[in-house]
């Protein structure tokens, strides 16, 4: 046979197996998603404290599977799950804005206060189950802020020393010159 042939013959074979092969890549469920998250800057210790969640977006959806989006809070710092909120999309989820809201009990104290906020998409009766759609860290400052302390160093004091000899001298009363050796005030 000729070269020519056995190529052709491989690559027809090739052809043939991939299109009785199952494709090994599936399309993705949803196109677009987005999620924002809206929070007090600031709140006071043993509070409770609300932060909302917006998803919107445009998933493939053919009515079959029920569709909802569900947010999680996450204390940063100790990884425990402070609050978990889901609201429905419903079986529609072609084009969706939805609006999740959690609330959590804010520490006791003066600290900044880092949060997880951990937002999944979930679809009951698909094969993908849930999904993390978007994971994002807020934090909120309880209590004051701490203002930093001043120490006054070495530096700083003869500074302020020279400066106030400065001064001292521009307003002190000017001596004139009369004859050499000789002032007056």
């Amino acid at each position: 046979m000729k070269q020519s042939t056995i190529v052709c013959c491989l690559l027809l074979a090739g052809l043939g197996f991939s299109l009785i092969s199952s494709p090994s890549a599936t399309a993705s469920l949803c196109q677009t998603i987005r999620a924002s998250s809206g929070y007090p800057q600031s709140a006071l210790p043993d509070r409770d404290v609300s932060v909302i969640t917006t998803v919107a977006g445009s998933c493939t959806s053919d009515g079959e599977d029920y569709f909802a989006v569900r947010v999680d809070l996450i204390d940063s710092t100790s990884n425990m799950i402070l609050s978990s909120n889901s609201t429905p999309i419903g079986y529609n989820a072609n084009n969706f804005t939805v609006t999740v809201r959690n609330a959590a009990i804010s520490p006791n104290g003066n600290l900044s206060w880092a949060i997880d906020v951990n937002t999944y998409l979930i679809q009951a009766g698909g094969t993908s189950g849930k999904y993390l759609v978007n994971s994002t860290v807020i934090t909120i400052q309880i209590g004051q802020a701490p203002v930093a302390e001043f120490k006054p160093g070495l530096t700083l004091i003869l500074t302020l020393c020279v400066i106030g000899l400065i001064l001292s001298r521009r307003n002190s009363p000017k001596k004139h010159r009369i004859m050499e050796g000789h002032y007056i005030s």
